[in-house]
């Protein structure tokens, strides 16, 4: 064993172990360090991504938020321009309705002036032919007595025809 620590052979073995021993501490330290700086660099993609992803569902929940009550005031819109729309027609058809009776009131009056207007004319023209006919029947002869039935039935008449245009 004495022989063993003076061969040189033996020592250079003995420095090689320490050498790769002392390098194979260096190397797994340094192996270490770039596998632990890849694996933070790996957890903090990570980390970015799933950030990342909460952003984008907050911004999903937030646009579909916006859509919803901008759906929600859009139907809300239209139903009141529908209920406007509808007083208004009923507004509309209102007024049509009063200005087709105020028209038929109009007509009824006007109607009843012409045929008020057209009675008295035609009691004129009747009162100037049984004047007319009165003075013909006095200037001609009278004293007949067909002349006198004739003269009595139509002032008997007149009357009624005077009756008829009253109405």
């Amino acid at each position: 064993m004495v022989n063993l620590f003076s061969d040189a052979e033996f020592w250079v073995l003995i420095a090689f172990i320490v050498f790769i021993v002392l390098i194979g501490r260096k190397a797994k330290s340094a192996m270490n360090d770039v596998l632990e700086k890849r694996s933070n660099d790996i957890r903090e993609k990570i980390s970015n991504t799933e950030n990342t992803l909460l952003e984008a569902q907050k911004l999903l929940k937030n646009s579909q938020d916006i859509l919803r009550d901008h759906k929600k005031s859009s139907e809300k819109l239209i139903k009141e321009q529908e209920e406007i729309a509808l007083k208004n027609s009923e507004i509309y058809l209102e007024n049509i309705d009063q200005e087709i009776e105020r028209k038929k009131s109009s007509a009824t009056k006007e109607i009843e002036f012409i045929h008020s207007n057209a009675a008295s004319q035609i009691q004129e023209k009747i009162s100037k032919i049984v004047i007319s006919s009165i003075e013909d029947l006095l200037s001609n002869d009278f004293k007949t007595s067909k002349n006198n039935n004739l003269a009595n039935d139509f002032i008997d008449q007149i009357p009624s025809a005077l009756s008829y245009f009253k109405k």
